[in-house]
């Protein structure tokens, strides 16, 4: 459920993050509060799945049990997808998962469909939520990043479109707007909260993140490589996106 009730305040000790945005607002404030980072926590280390590398598990999403490469995941196609997940992962731990522990996993799964659903349709793009999905792996942010532009690179150029960064960078803000428990306007206007508001800030966010890098760079065939990427982040993109340094699940998740 992504209708968050603002009318709780936030603990004083949530995660807070700045998303800009073109709009008129200049952008949002996300709160994470602690209890959705304890959550997150317990889901990838009570499922070992913070101890397993991104690109075995997006193989899982990807490429169905019979090695059928997946453009859309179906409830049901998604749900074997998770289920090889977890299996995979389960088998990095010392004892069995406790039913607690499935039964948050099986909410979270729920959710996760739900939030990537942005149609409504039943259906999600295979490609976007194994982007997104990286994020509750195992590695350091720039393996991850790493693993992500050869996700994205379709045709084995080495580079990436416009296209496919905004499809990373929304797949990313899909996530991190699904675990927040409240966004405010920058310049203190409250925000509607059900899932229009929510799809309007991740494209909003996404559309002033991908415009950074593309007229910093300014690339050629507004295709770009990796090692660009990293160094544009490197010299000072980090202050435009610095929500990026929660693909490491240990600047949050795991302290």
């Amino acid at each position: 459920d992504q209708a968050h009730d603002q009318a709780q305040p936030d603990p004083k000790d949530s995660l807070k993050f700045h998303l800009l945005t073109n709009d008129p607002h200049r952008g949002y404030m996300i709160s994470i509060t602690p209890n959705q980072v304890d959550l997150l926590n317990r889901i990838v280390t009570r499922t070992g799945l913070c101890q397993t590398e991104a690109p075995a598990i997006c193989n899982f999403i990807m490429v169905d049990s019979k090695s059928r490469k997946l453009v859309n995941l179906t409830k049901k196609s998604y749900d074997n997808a998770m289920q090889r997940i977890f299996t995979h992962a389960f088998r990095t731990l010392p004892g069995a998962v406790s039913e607690s522990t499935k039964q948050e996993l099986s909410t979270f799964s729920e959710d996760l469909f739900t939030w990537f659903d942005r149609s409504g349709n039943k259906k999600i793009r295979a490609l976007e939520f194994a982007c997104g999905f990286t994020v509750l792996c195992g590695g350091s942010k720039s393996d991850k990043l790493e693993h992500i532009f050869e996700l994205l690179d379709q045709d084995n150029d080495s580079l990436v479109t416009k296209q496919e960064i905004i499809l990373f960078v929304q797949s990313f803000l899909v996530i991190l707007m699904g675990v927040s428990s409240s966004f405010t306007h920058l310049d203190g206007t409250p925000t509607g909260t059900d899932a229009a508001s929510v799809a309007r800030a991740i494209n909003a966010g996404t559309e002033w993140a991908t415009s950074q890098v593309f007229d910093a760079l300014k690339p050629r065939d507004d295709k770009l490589c990796f090692d660009d990427f990293a160094d544009w982040y490197t010299k000072g993109g980090y202050q435009s996106i610095p929500w990026l340094e929660l693909l490491d699940l240990r600047k949050w998740v795991l302290t």
